[in-house]
């Protein structure tokens, strides 16, 4: 996508939903395909990768009534997670319909108890749908010059109940003939859906259960390579690089999620290389003088993406031996060896932090810009043009690194471990970012990236876009990367200041084992951090994830001199209807050039105001809040000017507001326009005169202050 922080999964939870567009587009194709929608802003439903249940439709949003049952719920939660791989545990099953002992409420829509909490407990145990997708043998042929695609697939589908129809879902097509294996017609009934094409196959009988039965399908689809949802492109039919990838043009299931293993041969011109995920199985020449590429997907996933330019492959080796192949065009070869490295160190890193690197190998394809994808090809991630000319000495190095770690954070979070519904993208998308800061804090000594990740959500999401990050219908917000992405990356680094980065580590290690190929929802990830922890988090989710918003809050200090005993007193008086509970980094420095940081709780309890006292051994030449932006907030001081926290405002607030004068989180354009500009040392406390920019209009207001003395408090 244009900006480089705007990347996108193009994941789809379900074939219905997918992830990366907005509520328009997503409406248009989910409403026409089914149904069974609870209302216009119908969520994915998801059923777990082990045992591909039917799925079950969950509640839309955490501000509806269902909102308020999760809660009362949550007192039961340890004991049904402690049953979860238990038939004996009592908990319903969503399929049968028998009544939720704990809750004994059944969906109003569905008429089944309680889907969403026995989801939470119970996704290992769900039952097998009907038929399921078992593999596909897919065979594609790009005709550039008429924006077609061209396909042959063998499907193995396998029956578990007597079945005697077939639903499936595949791109629209110009073209569509559905045989037997010998050439046999089939019966089958075609309707277009909003770029959608659903047919139904009629079977003369039965199919026998657990027998696998395999059918062919040829089609012709017009492809319409426009950019869909926040700006990613499905495919590209460029001079350099012709890709498919979340254009979805091999078979789905139209009622349940049913991912499948895959063969995939791509044609192309001879002087051309085909790319894609999975194992790379070598090309023969075709009669025409084309090749055909091989690749085989052993992993059951639900994206056959692929890519062809004039490929050159970069080698490399992760833990254990596994391949790395990094593909680009001639033009950038000499660079590869960069990507390659880095994508080795980021992979051993997250092994080390989270589980091994679970895939046989992984490959990293070049394409055209505006594009970044690591979510859905499992074992396998697009990456856009300039991050493989990107060298680590160049400035743009930073953001190559940021980028890359980001797309193979999606090989744990989002490929290993699956976000059950939209509601849960946080644990990919969120997660993913999160991963990469963490490793950019270390890799490069910095938290440049996770600071622009705050100021990101913090400067650029009004109040009418704003939603929680956990919301189901947060793909309807204008700011959904600023929400998912990038609040979505602060709230998880807000844990470390909660639990420690090792606890934390621990957590996700413990939440990657427990879900490794299957689906969870953020109310897992809570309770395996009870597990691992033994804190209870359930505040943390409900301000963090379910409630939209952040940190507005007036500080104040003091020091008050008792006896002999000098301590720092500060009030927080938070500017929110429902103030937040949170822990502060406080940062003092002496006059000896020392500092000390201590984590300080702030929990208010009835009323918006806390105060803290915090002792010290000689007096403080100033105190600093958060200086590390570790708390997603907006603070102002509380004695306008005291930005030291002193208790009186002197000249030593003169000197830090000349520090920081010109500072702006706006810049205008020739055009007369503002931008936002993320300012990485940006401090609202001395934007006295709030417009996003520190200059004489807030040198003005300082003055006015200067000699005041701080409130008792």
């Amino acid at each position: 996508m244009v900006d480089r922080r705007s990347r996108c999964s193009g994941y789809v939870c379900h074939w219905r939903c997918p992830v990366n567009q907005h509520l328009p587009t997503l409406l248009l194709m989910c409403a026409a395909v089914t149904a069974q929608w609870l209302d216009a802003t119908a969520v994915c439903a998801a059923s777990p990768r082990k045992l591909f249940a039917d799925t079950v439709p969950l509640p839309t949003d955490p501000d509806t009534p269902w909102h308020a049952k999760i809660q009362a719920q949550r007192a039961e939660a340890s004991h049904q997670h402690a049953h979860r791989h238990d038939p004996g545990s009592g908990v319903a099953d969503p399929v049968s319909g028998v009544a939720d002992p704990v809750s004994g409420v059944a969906d109003p829509v569905s008429g089944v108890a309680d889907p969403l909490a026995w989801y939470s407990a119970n996704f290992a145990g769900l039952g097998k749908p009907k038929w399921e997708i078992i593999h596909q043998d897919i065979t594609v042929d790009l005709k550039v010059a008429a924006s077609e695609l061209k396909t042959e697939i063998d499907v193995k589908i396998r029956a578990h109940q007597p079945v005697d129809s077939l639903s499936l879902l595949t791109t629209g097509v110009s073209a569509l003939k559905v045989t037997q294996l010998d050439g046999s017609p089939l019966k089958v009934t075609a309707t277009n859906l909003s770029g959608y094409t659903q047919f139904t196959i009629d079977l003369a009988k039965p199919l026998t259960p657990e027998v696998d039965w395999v059918f062919h399908l040829s089609s012709t689809a017009k492809l319409a390579c426009n950019p869909q949802g926040i700006g990613l492109y499905p495919c590209g039919l460029g001079p350099t690089y012709q890709w498919v990838t979340f254009h979805r043009y091999y078979l789905t299931a139209s009622a349940v999620h049913s991912p499948f293993t895959s063969t995939l041969h791509v044609i192309a011109d001879a002087n051309k290389v085909a790319v894609a995920p999975g194992e790379p199985v070598g090309n023969e020449k075709l009669a025409d003088g084309r090749k055909v590429w091989h690749f085989n997907q052993i992993e059951r996933t639900d994206n056959a993406g692929f890519a062809i330019a004039d490929y050159v492959a970069a080698l490399g080796k992760l833990p254990g031996d596994k391949p790395l192949r990094v593909y680009t065009t001639a033009k950038y070869a000499s660079y590869a060896k960069n990507i390659v490295g880095l994508a080795e160190k980021v992979i051993a890193s997250f092994s080390k932090d989270f589980v091994p690197f679970a895939w046989p190998g992984l490959s990293i394809m070049q394409l055209e810009n505006n594009f970044g994808g690591g979510y859905a090809p499992l074992s396998g991630i697009f990456m856009y043009r300039d991050v493989f000319g990107a060298t680590p000495d160049t400035g743009y190095w930073s953001a190559a690194v940021e980028l890359t770690a980001h797309e193979i954070g999606h090989q744990w979070w989002g490929n290993l471990v699956e976000p059950a519904t939209s509601g849960d993208v946080a644990l990919s998308e969120s997660l993913a970012e999160f991963s990469s800061c963490l490793y950019t804090e270390t890799a490069l000594d910095s938290r440049a990236q996770i600071i622009r990740d705050h100021l990101s959500y913090l400067y650029q999401v009004p109040a009418s876009e704003d939603m929680a990050v956990g919301a189901q219908g947060v793909y309807s917000s204008p700011s959904y990367v600023e929400i998912v992405y990038h609040k979505g990356a602060a709230v998880f680094d807000m844990l470390r200041n909660e639990l420690g980065t090792d606890q934390l580590l621990a957590t996700l290690k413990q939440y990657a084992t427990t879900y490794n190929r299957d689906y969870a929802t953020l109310d897992d990830l809570r309770y395996e951090a009870l597990q691992v922890t033994g804190k209870d988090l359930n505040w943390y989710w409900d301000q963090w994830f379910e409630k939209k918003g952040h940190i507005k809050a007036d500080v104040a200090g003091r020091l008050v001199d008792k006896d002999g005993v000098i301590t720092v007193r500060l009030r927080v008086n938070q500017q929110v209807g429902k103030p937040f509970r949170f822990t502060l980094p406080v940062t003092i420095d002496f006059a000896d050039g020392k500092s000390k940081t201590e984590l300080v709780e702030i929990n208010p309890k009835g009323d918006t105001a806390v105060i803290v006292d915090i002792a010290v051994q000689a007096v403080p030449i100033r105190v600093r809040l958060d200086i590390q932006r570790r708390v997603l907030r907006k603070f102002a001081t509380g004695t306008p000017g005291d930005f030291n926290l002193s208790g009186f405002v002197d000249g030593a607030d003169l000197v830090e507001m000349a520090l920081r004068y010109g500072r702006a989180m706006r810049i205008k354009g020739k055009n007369g326009q503002e931008y936002f500009f993320t300012d990485l040392s940006w401090n609202e406390l001395y934007d006295l005169n709030p417009d996003n920019r520190i200059d004489m209009d807030d040198v003005g207001a300082l003055e006015q202050w200067v000699g005041t003395v701080a409130e008792e408090f």
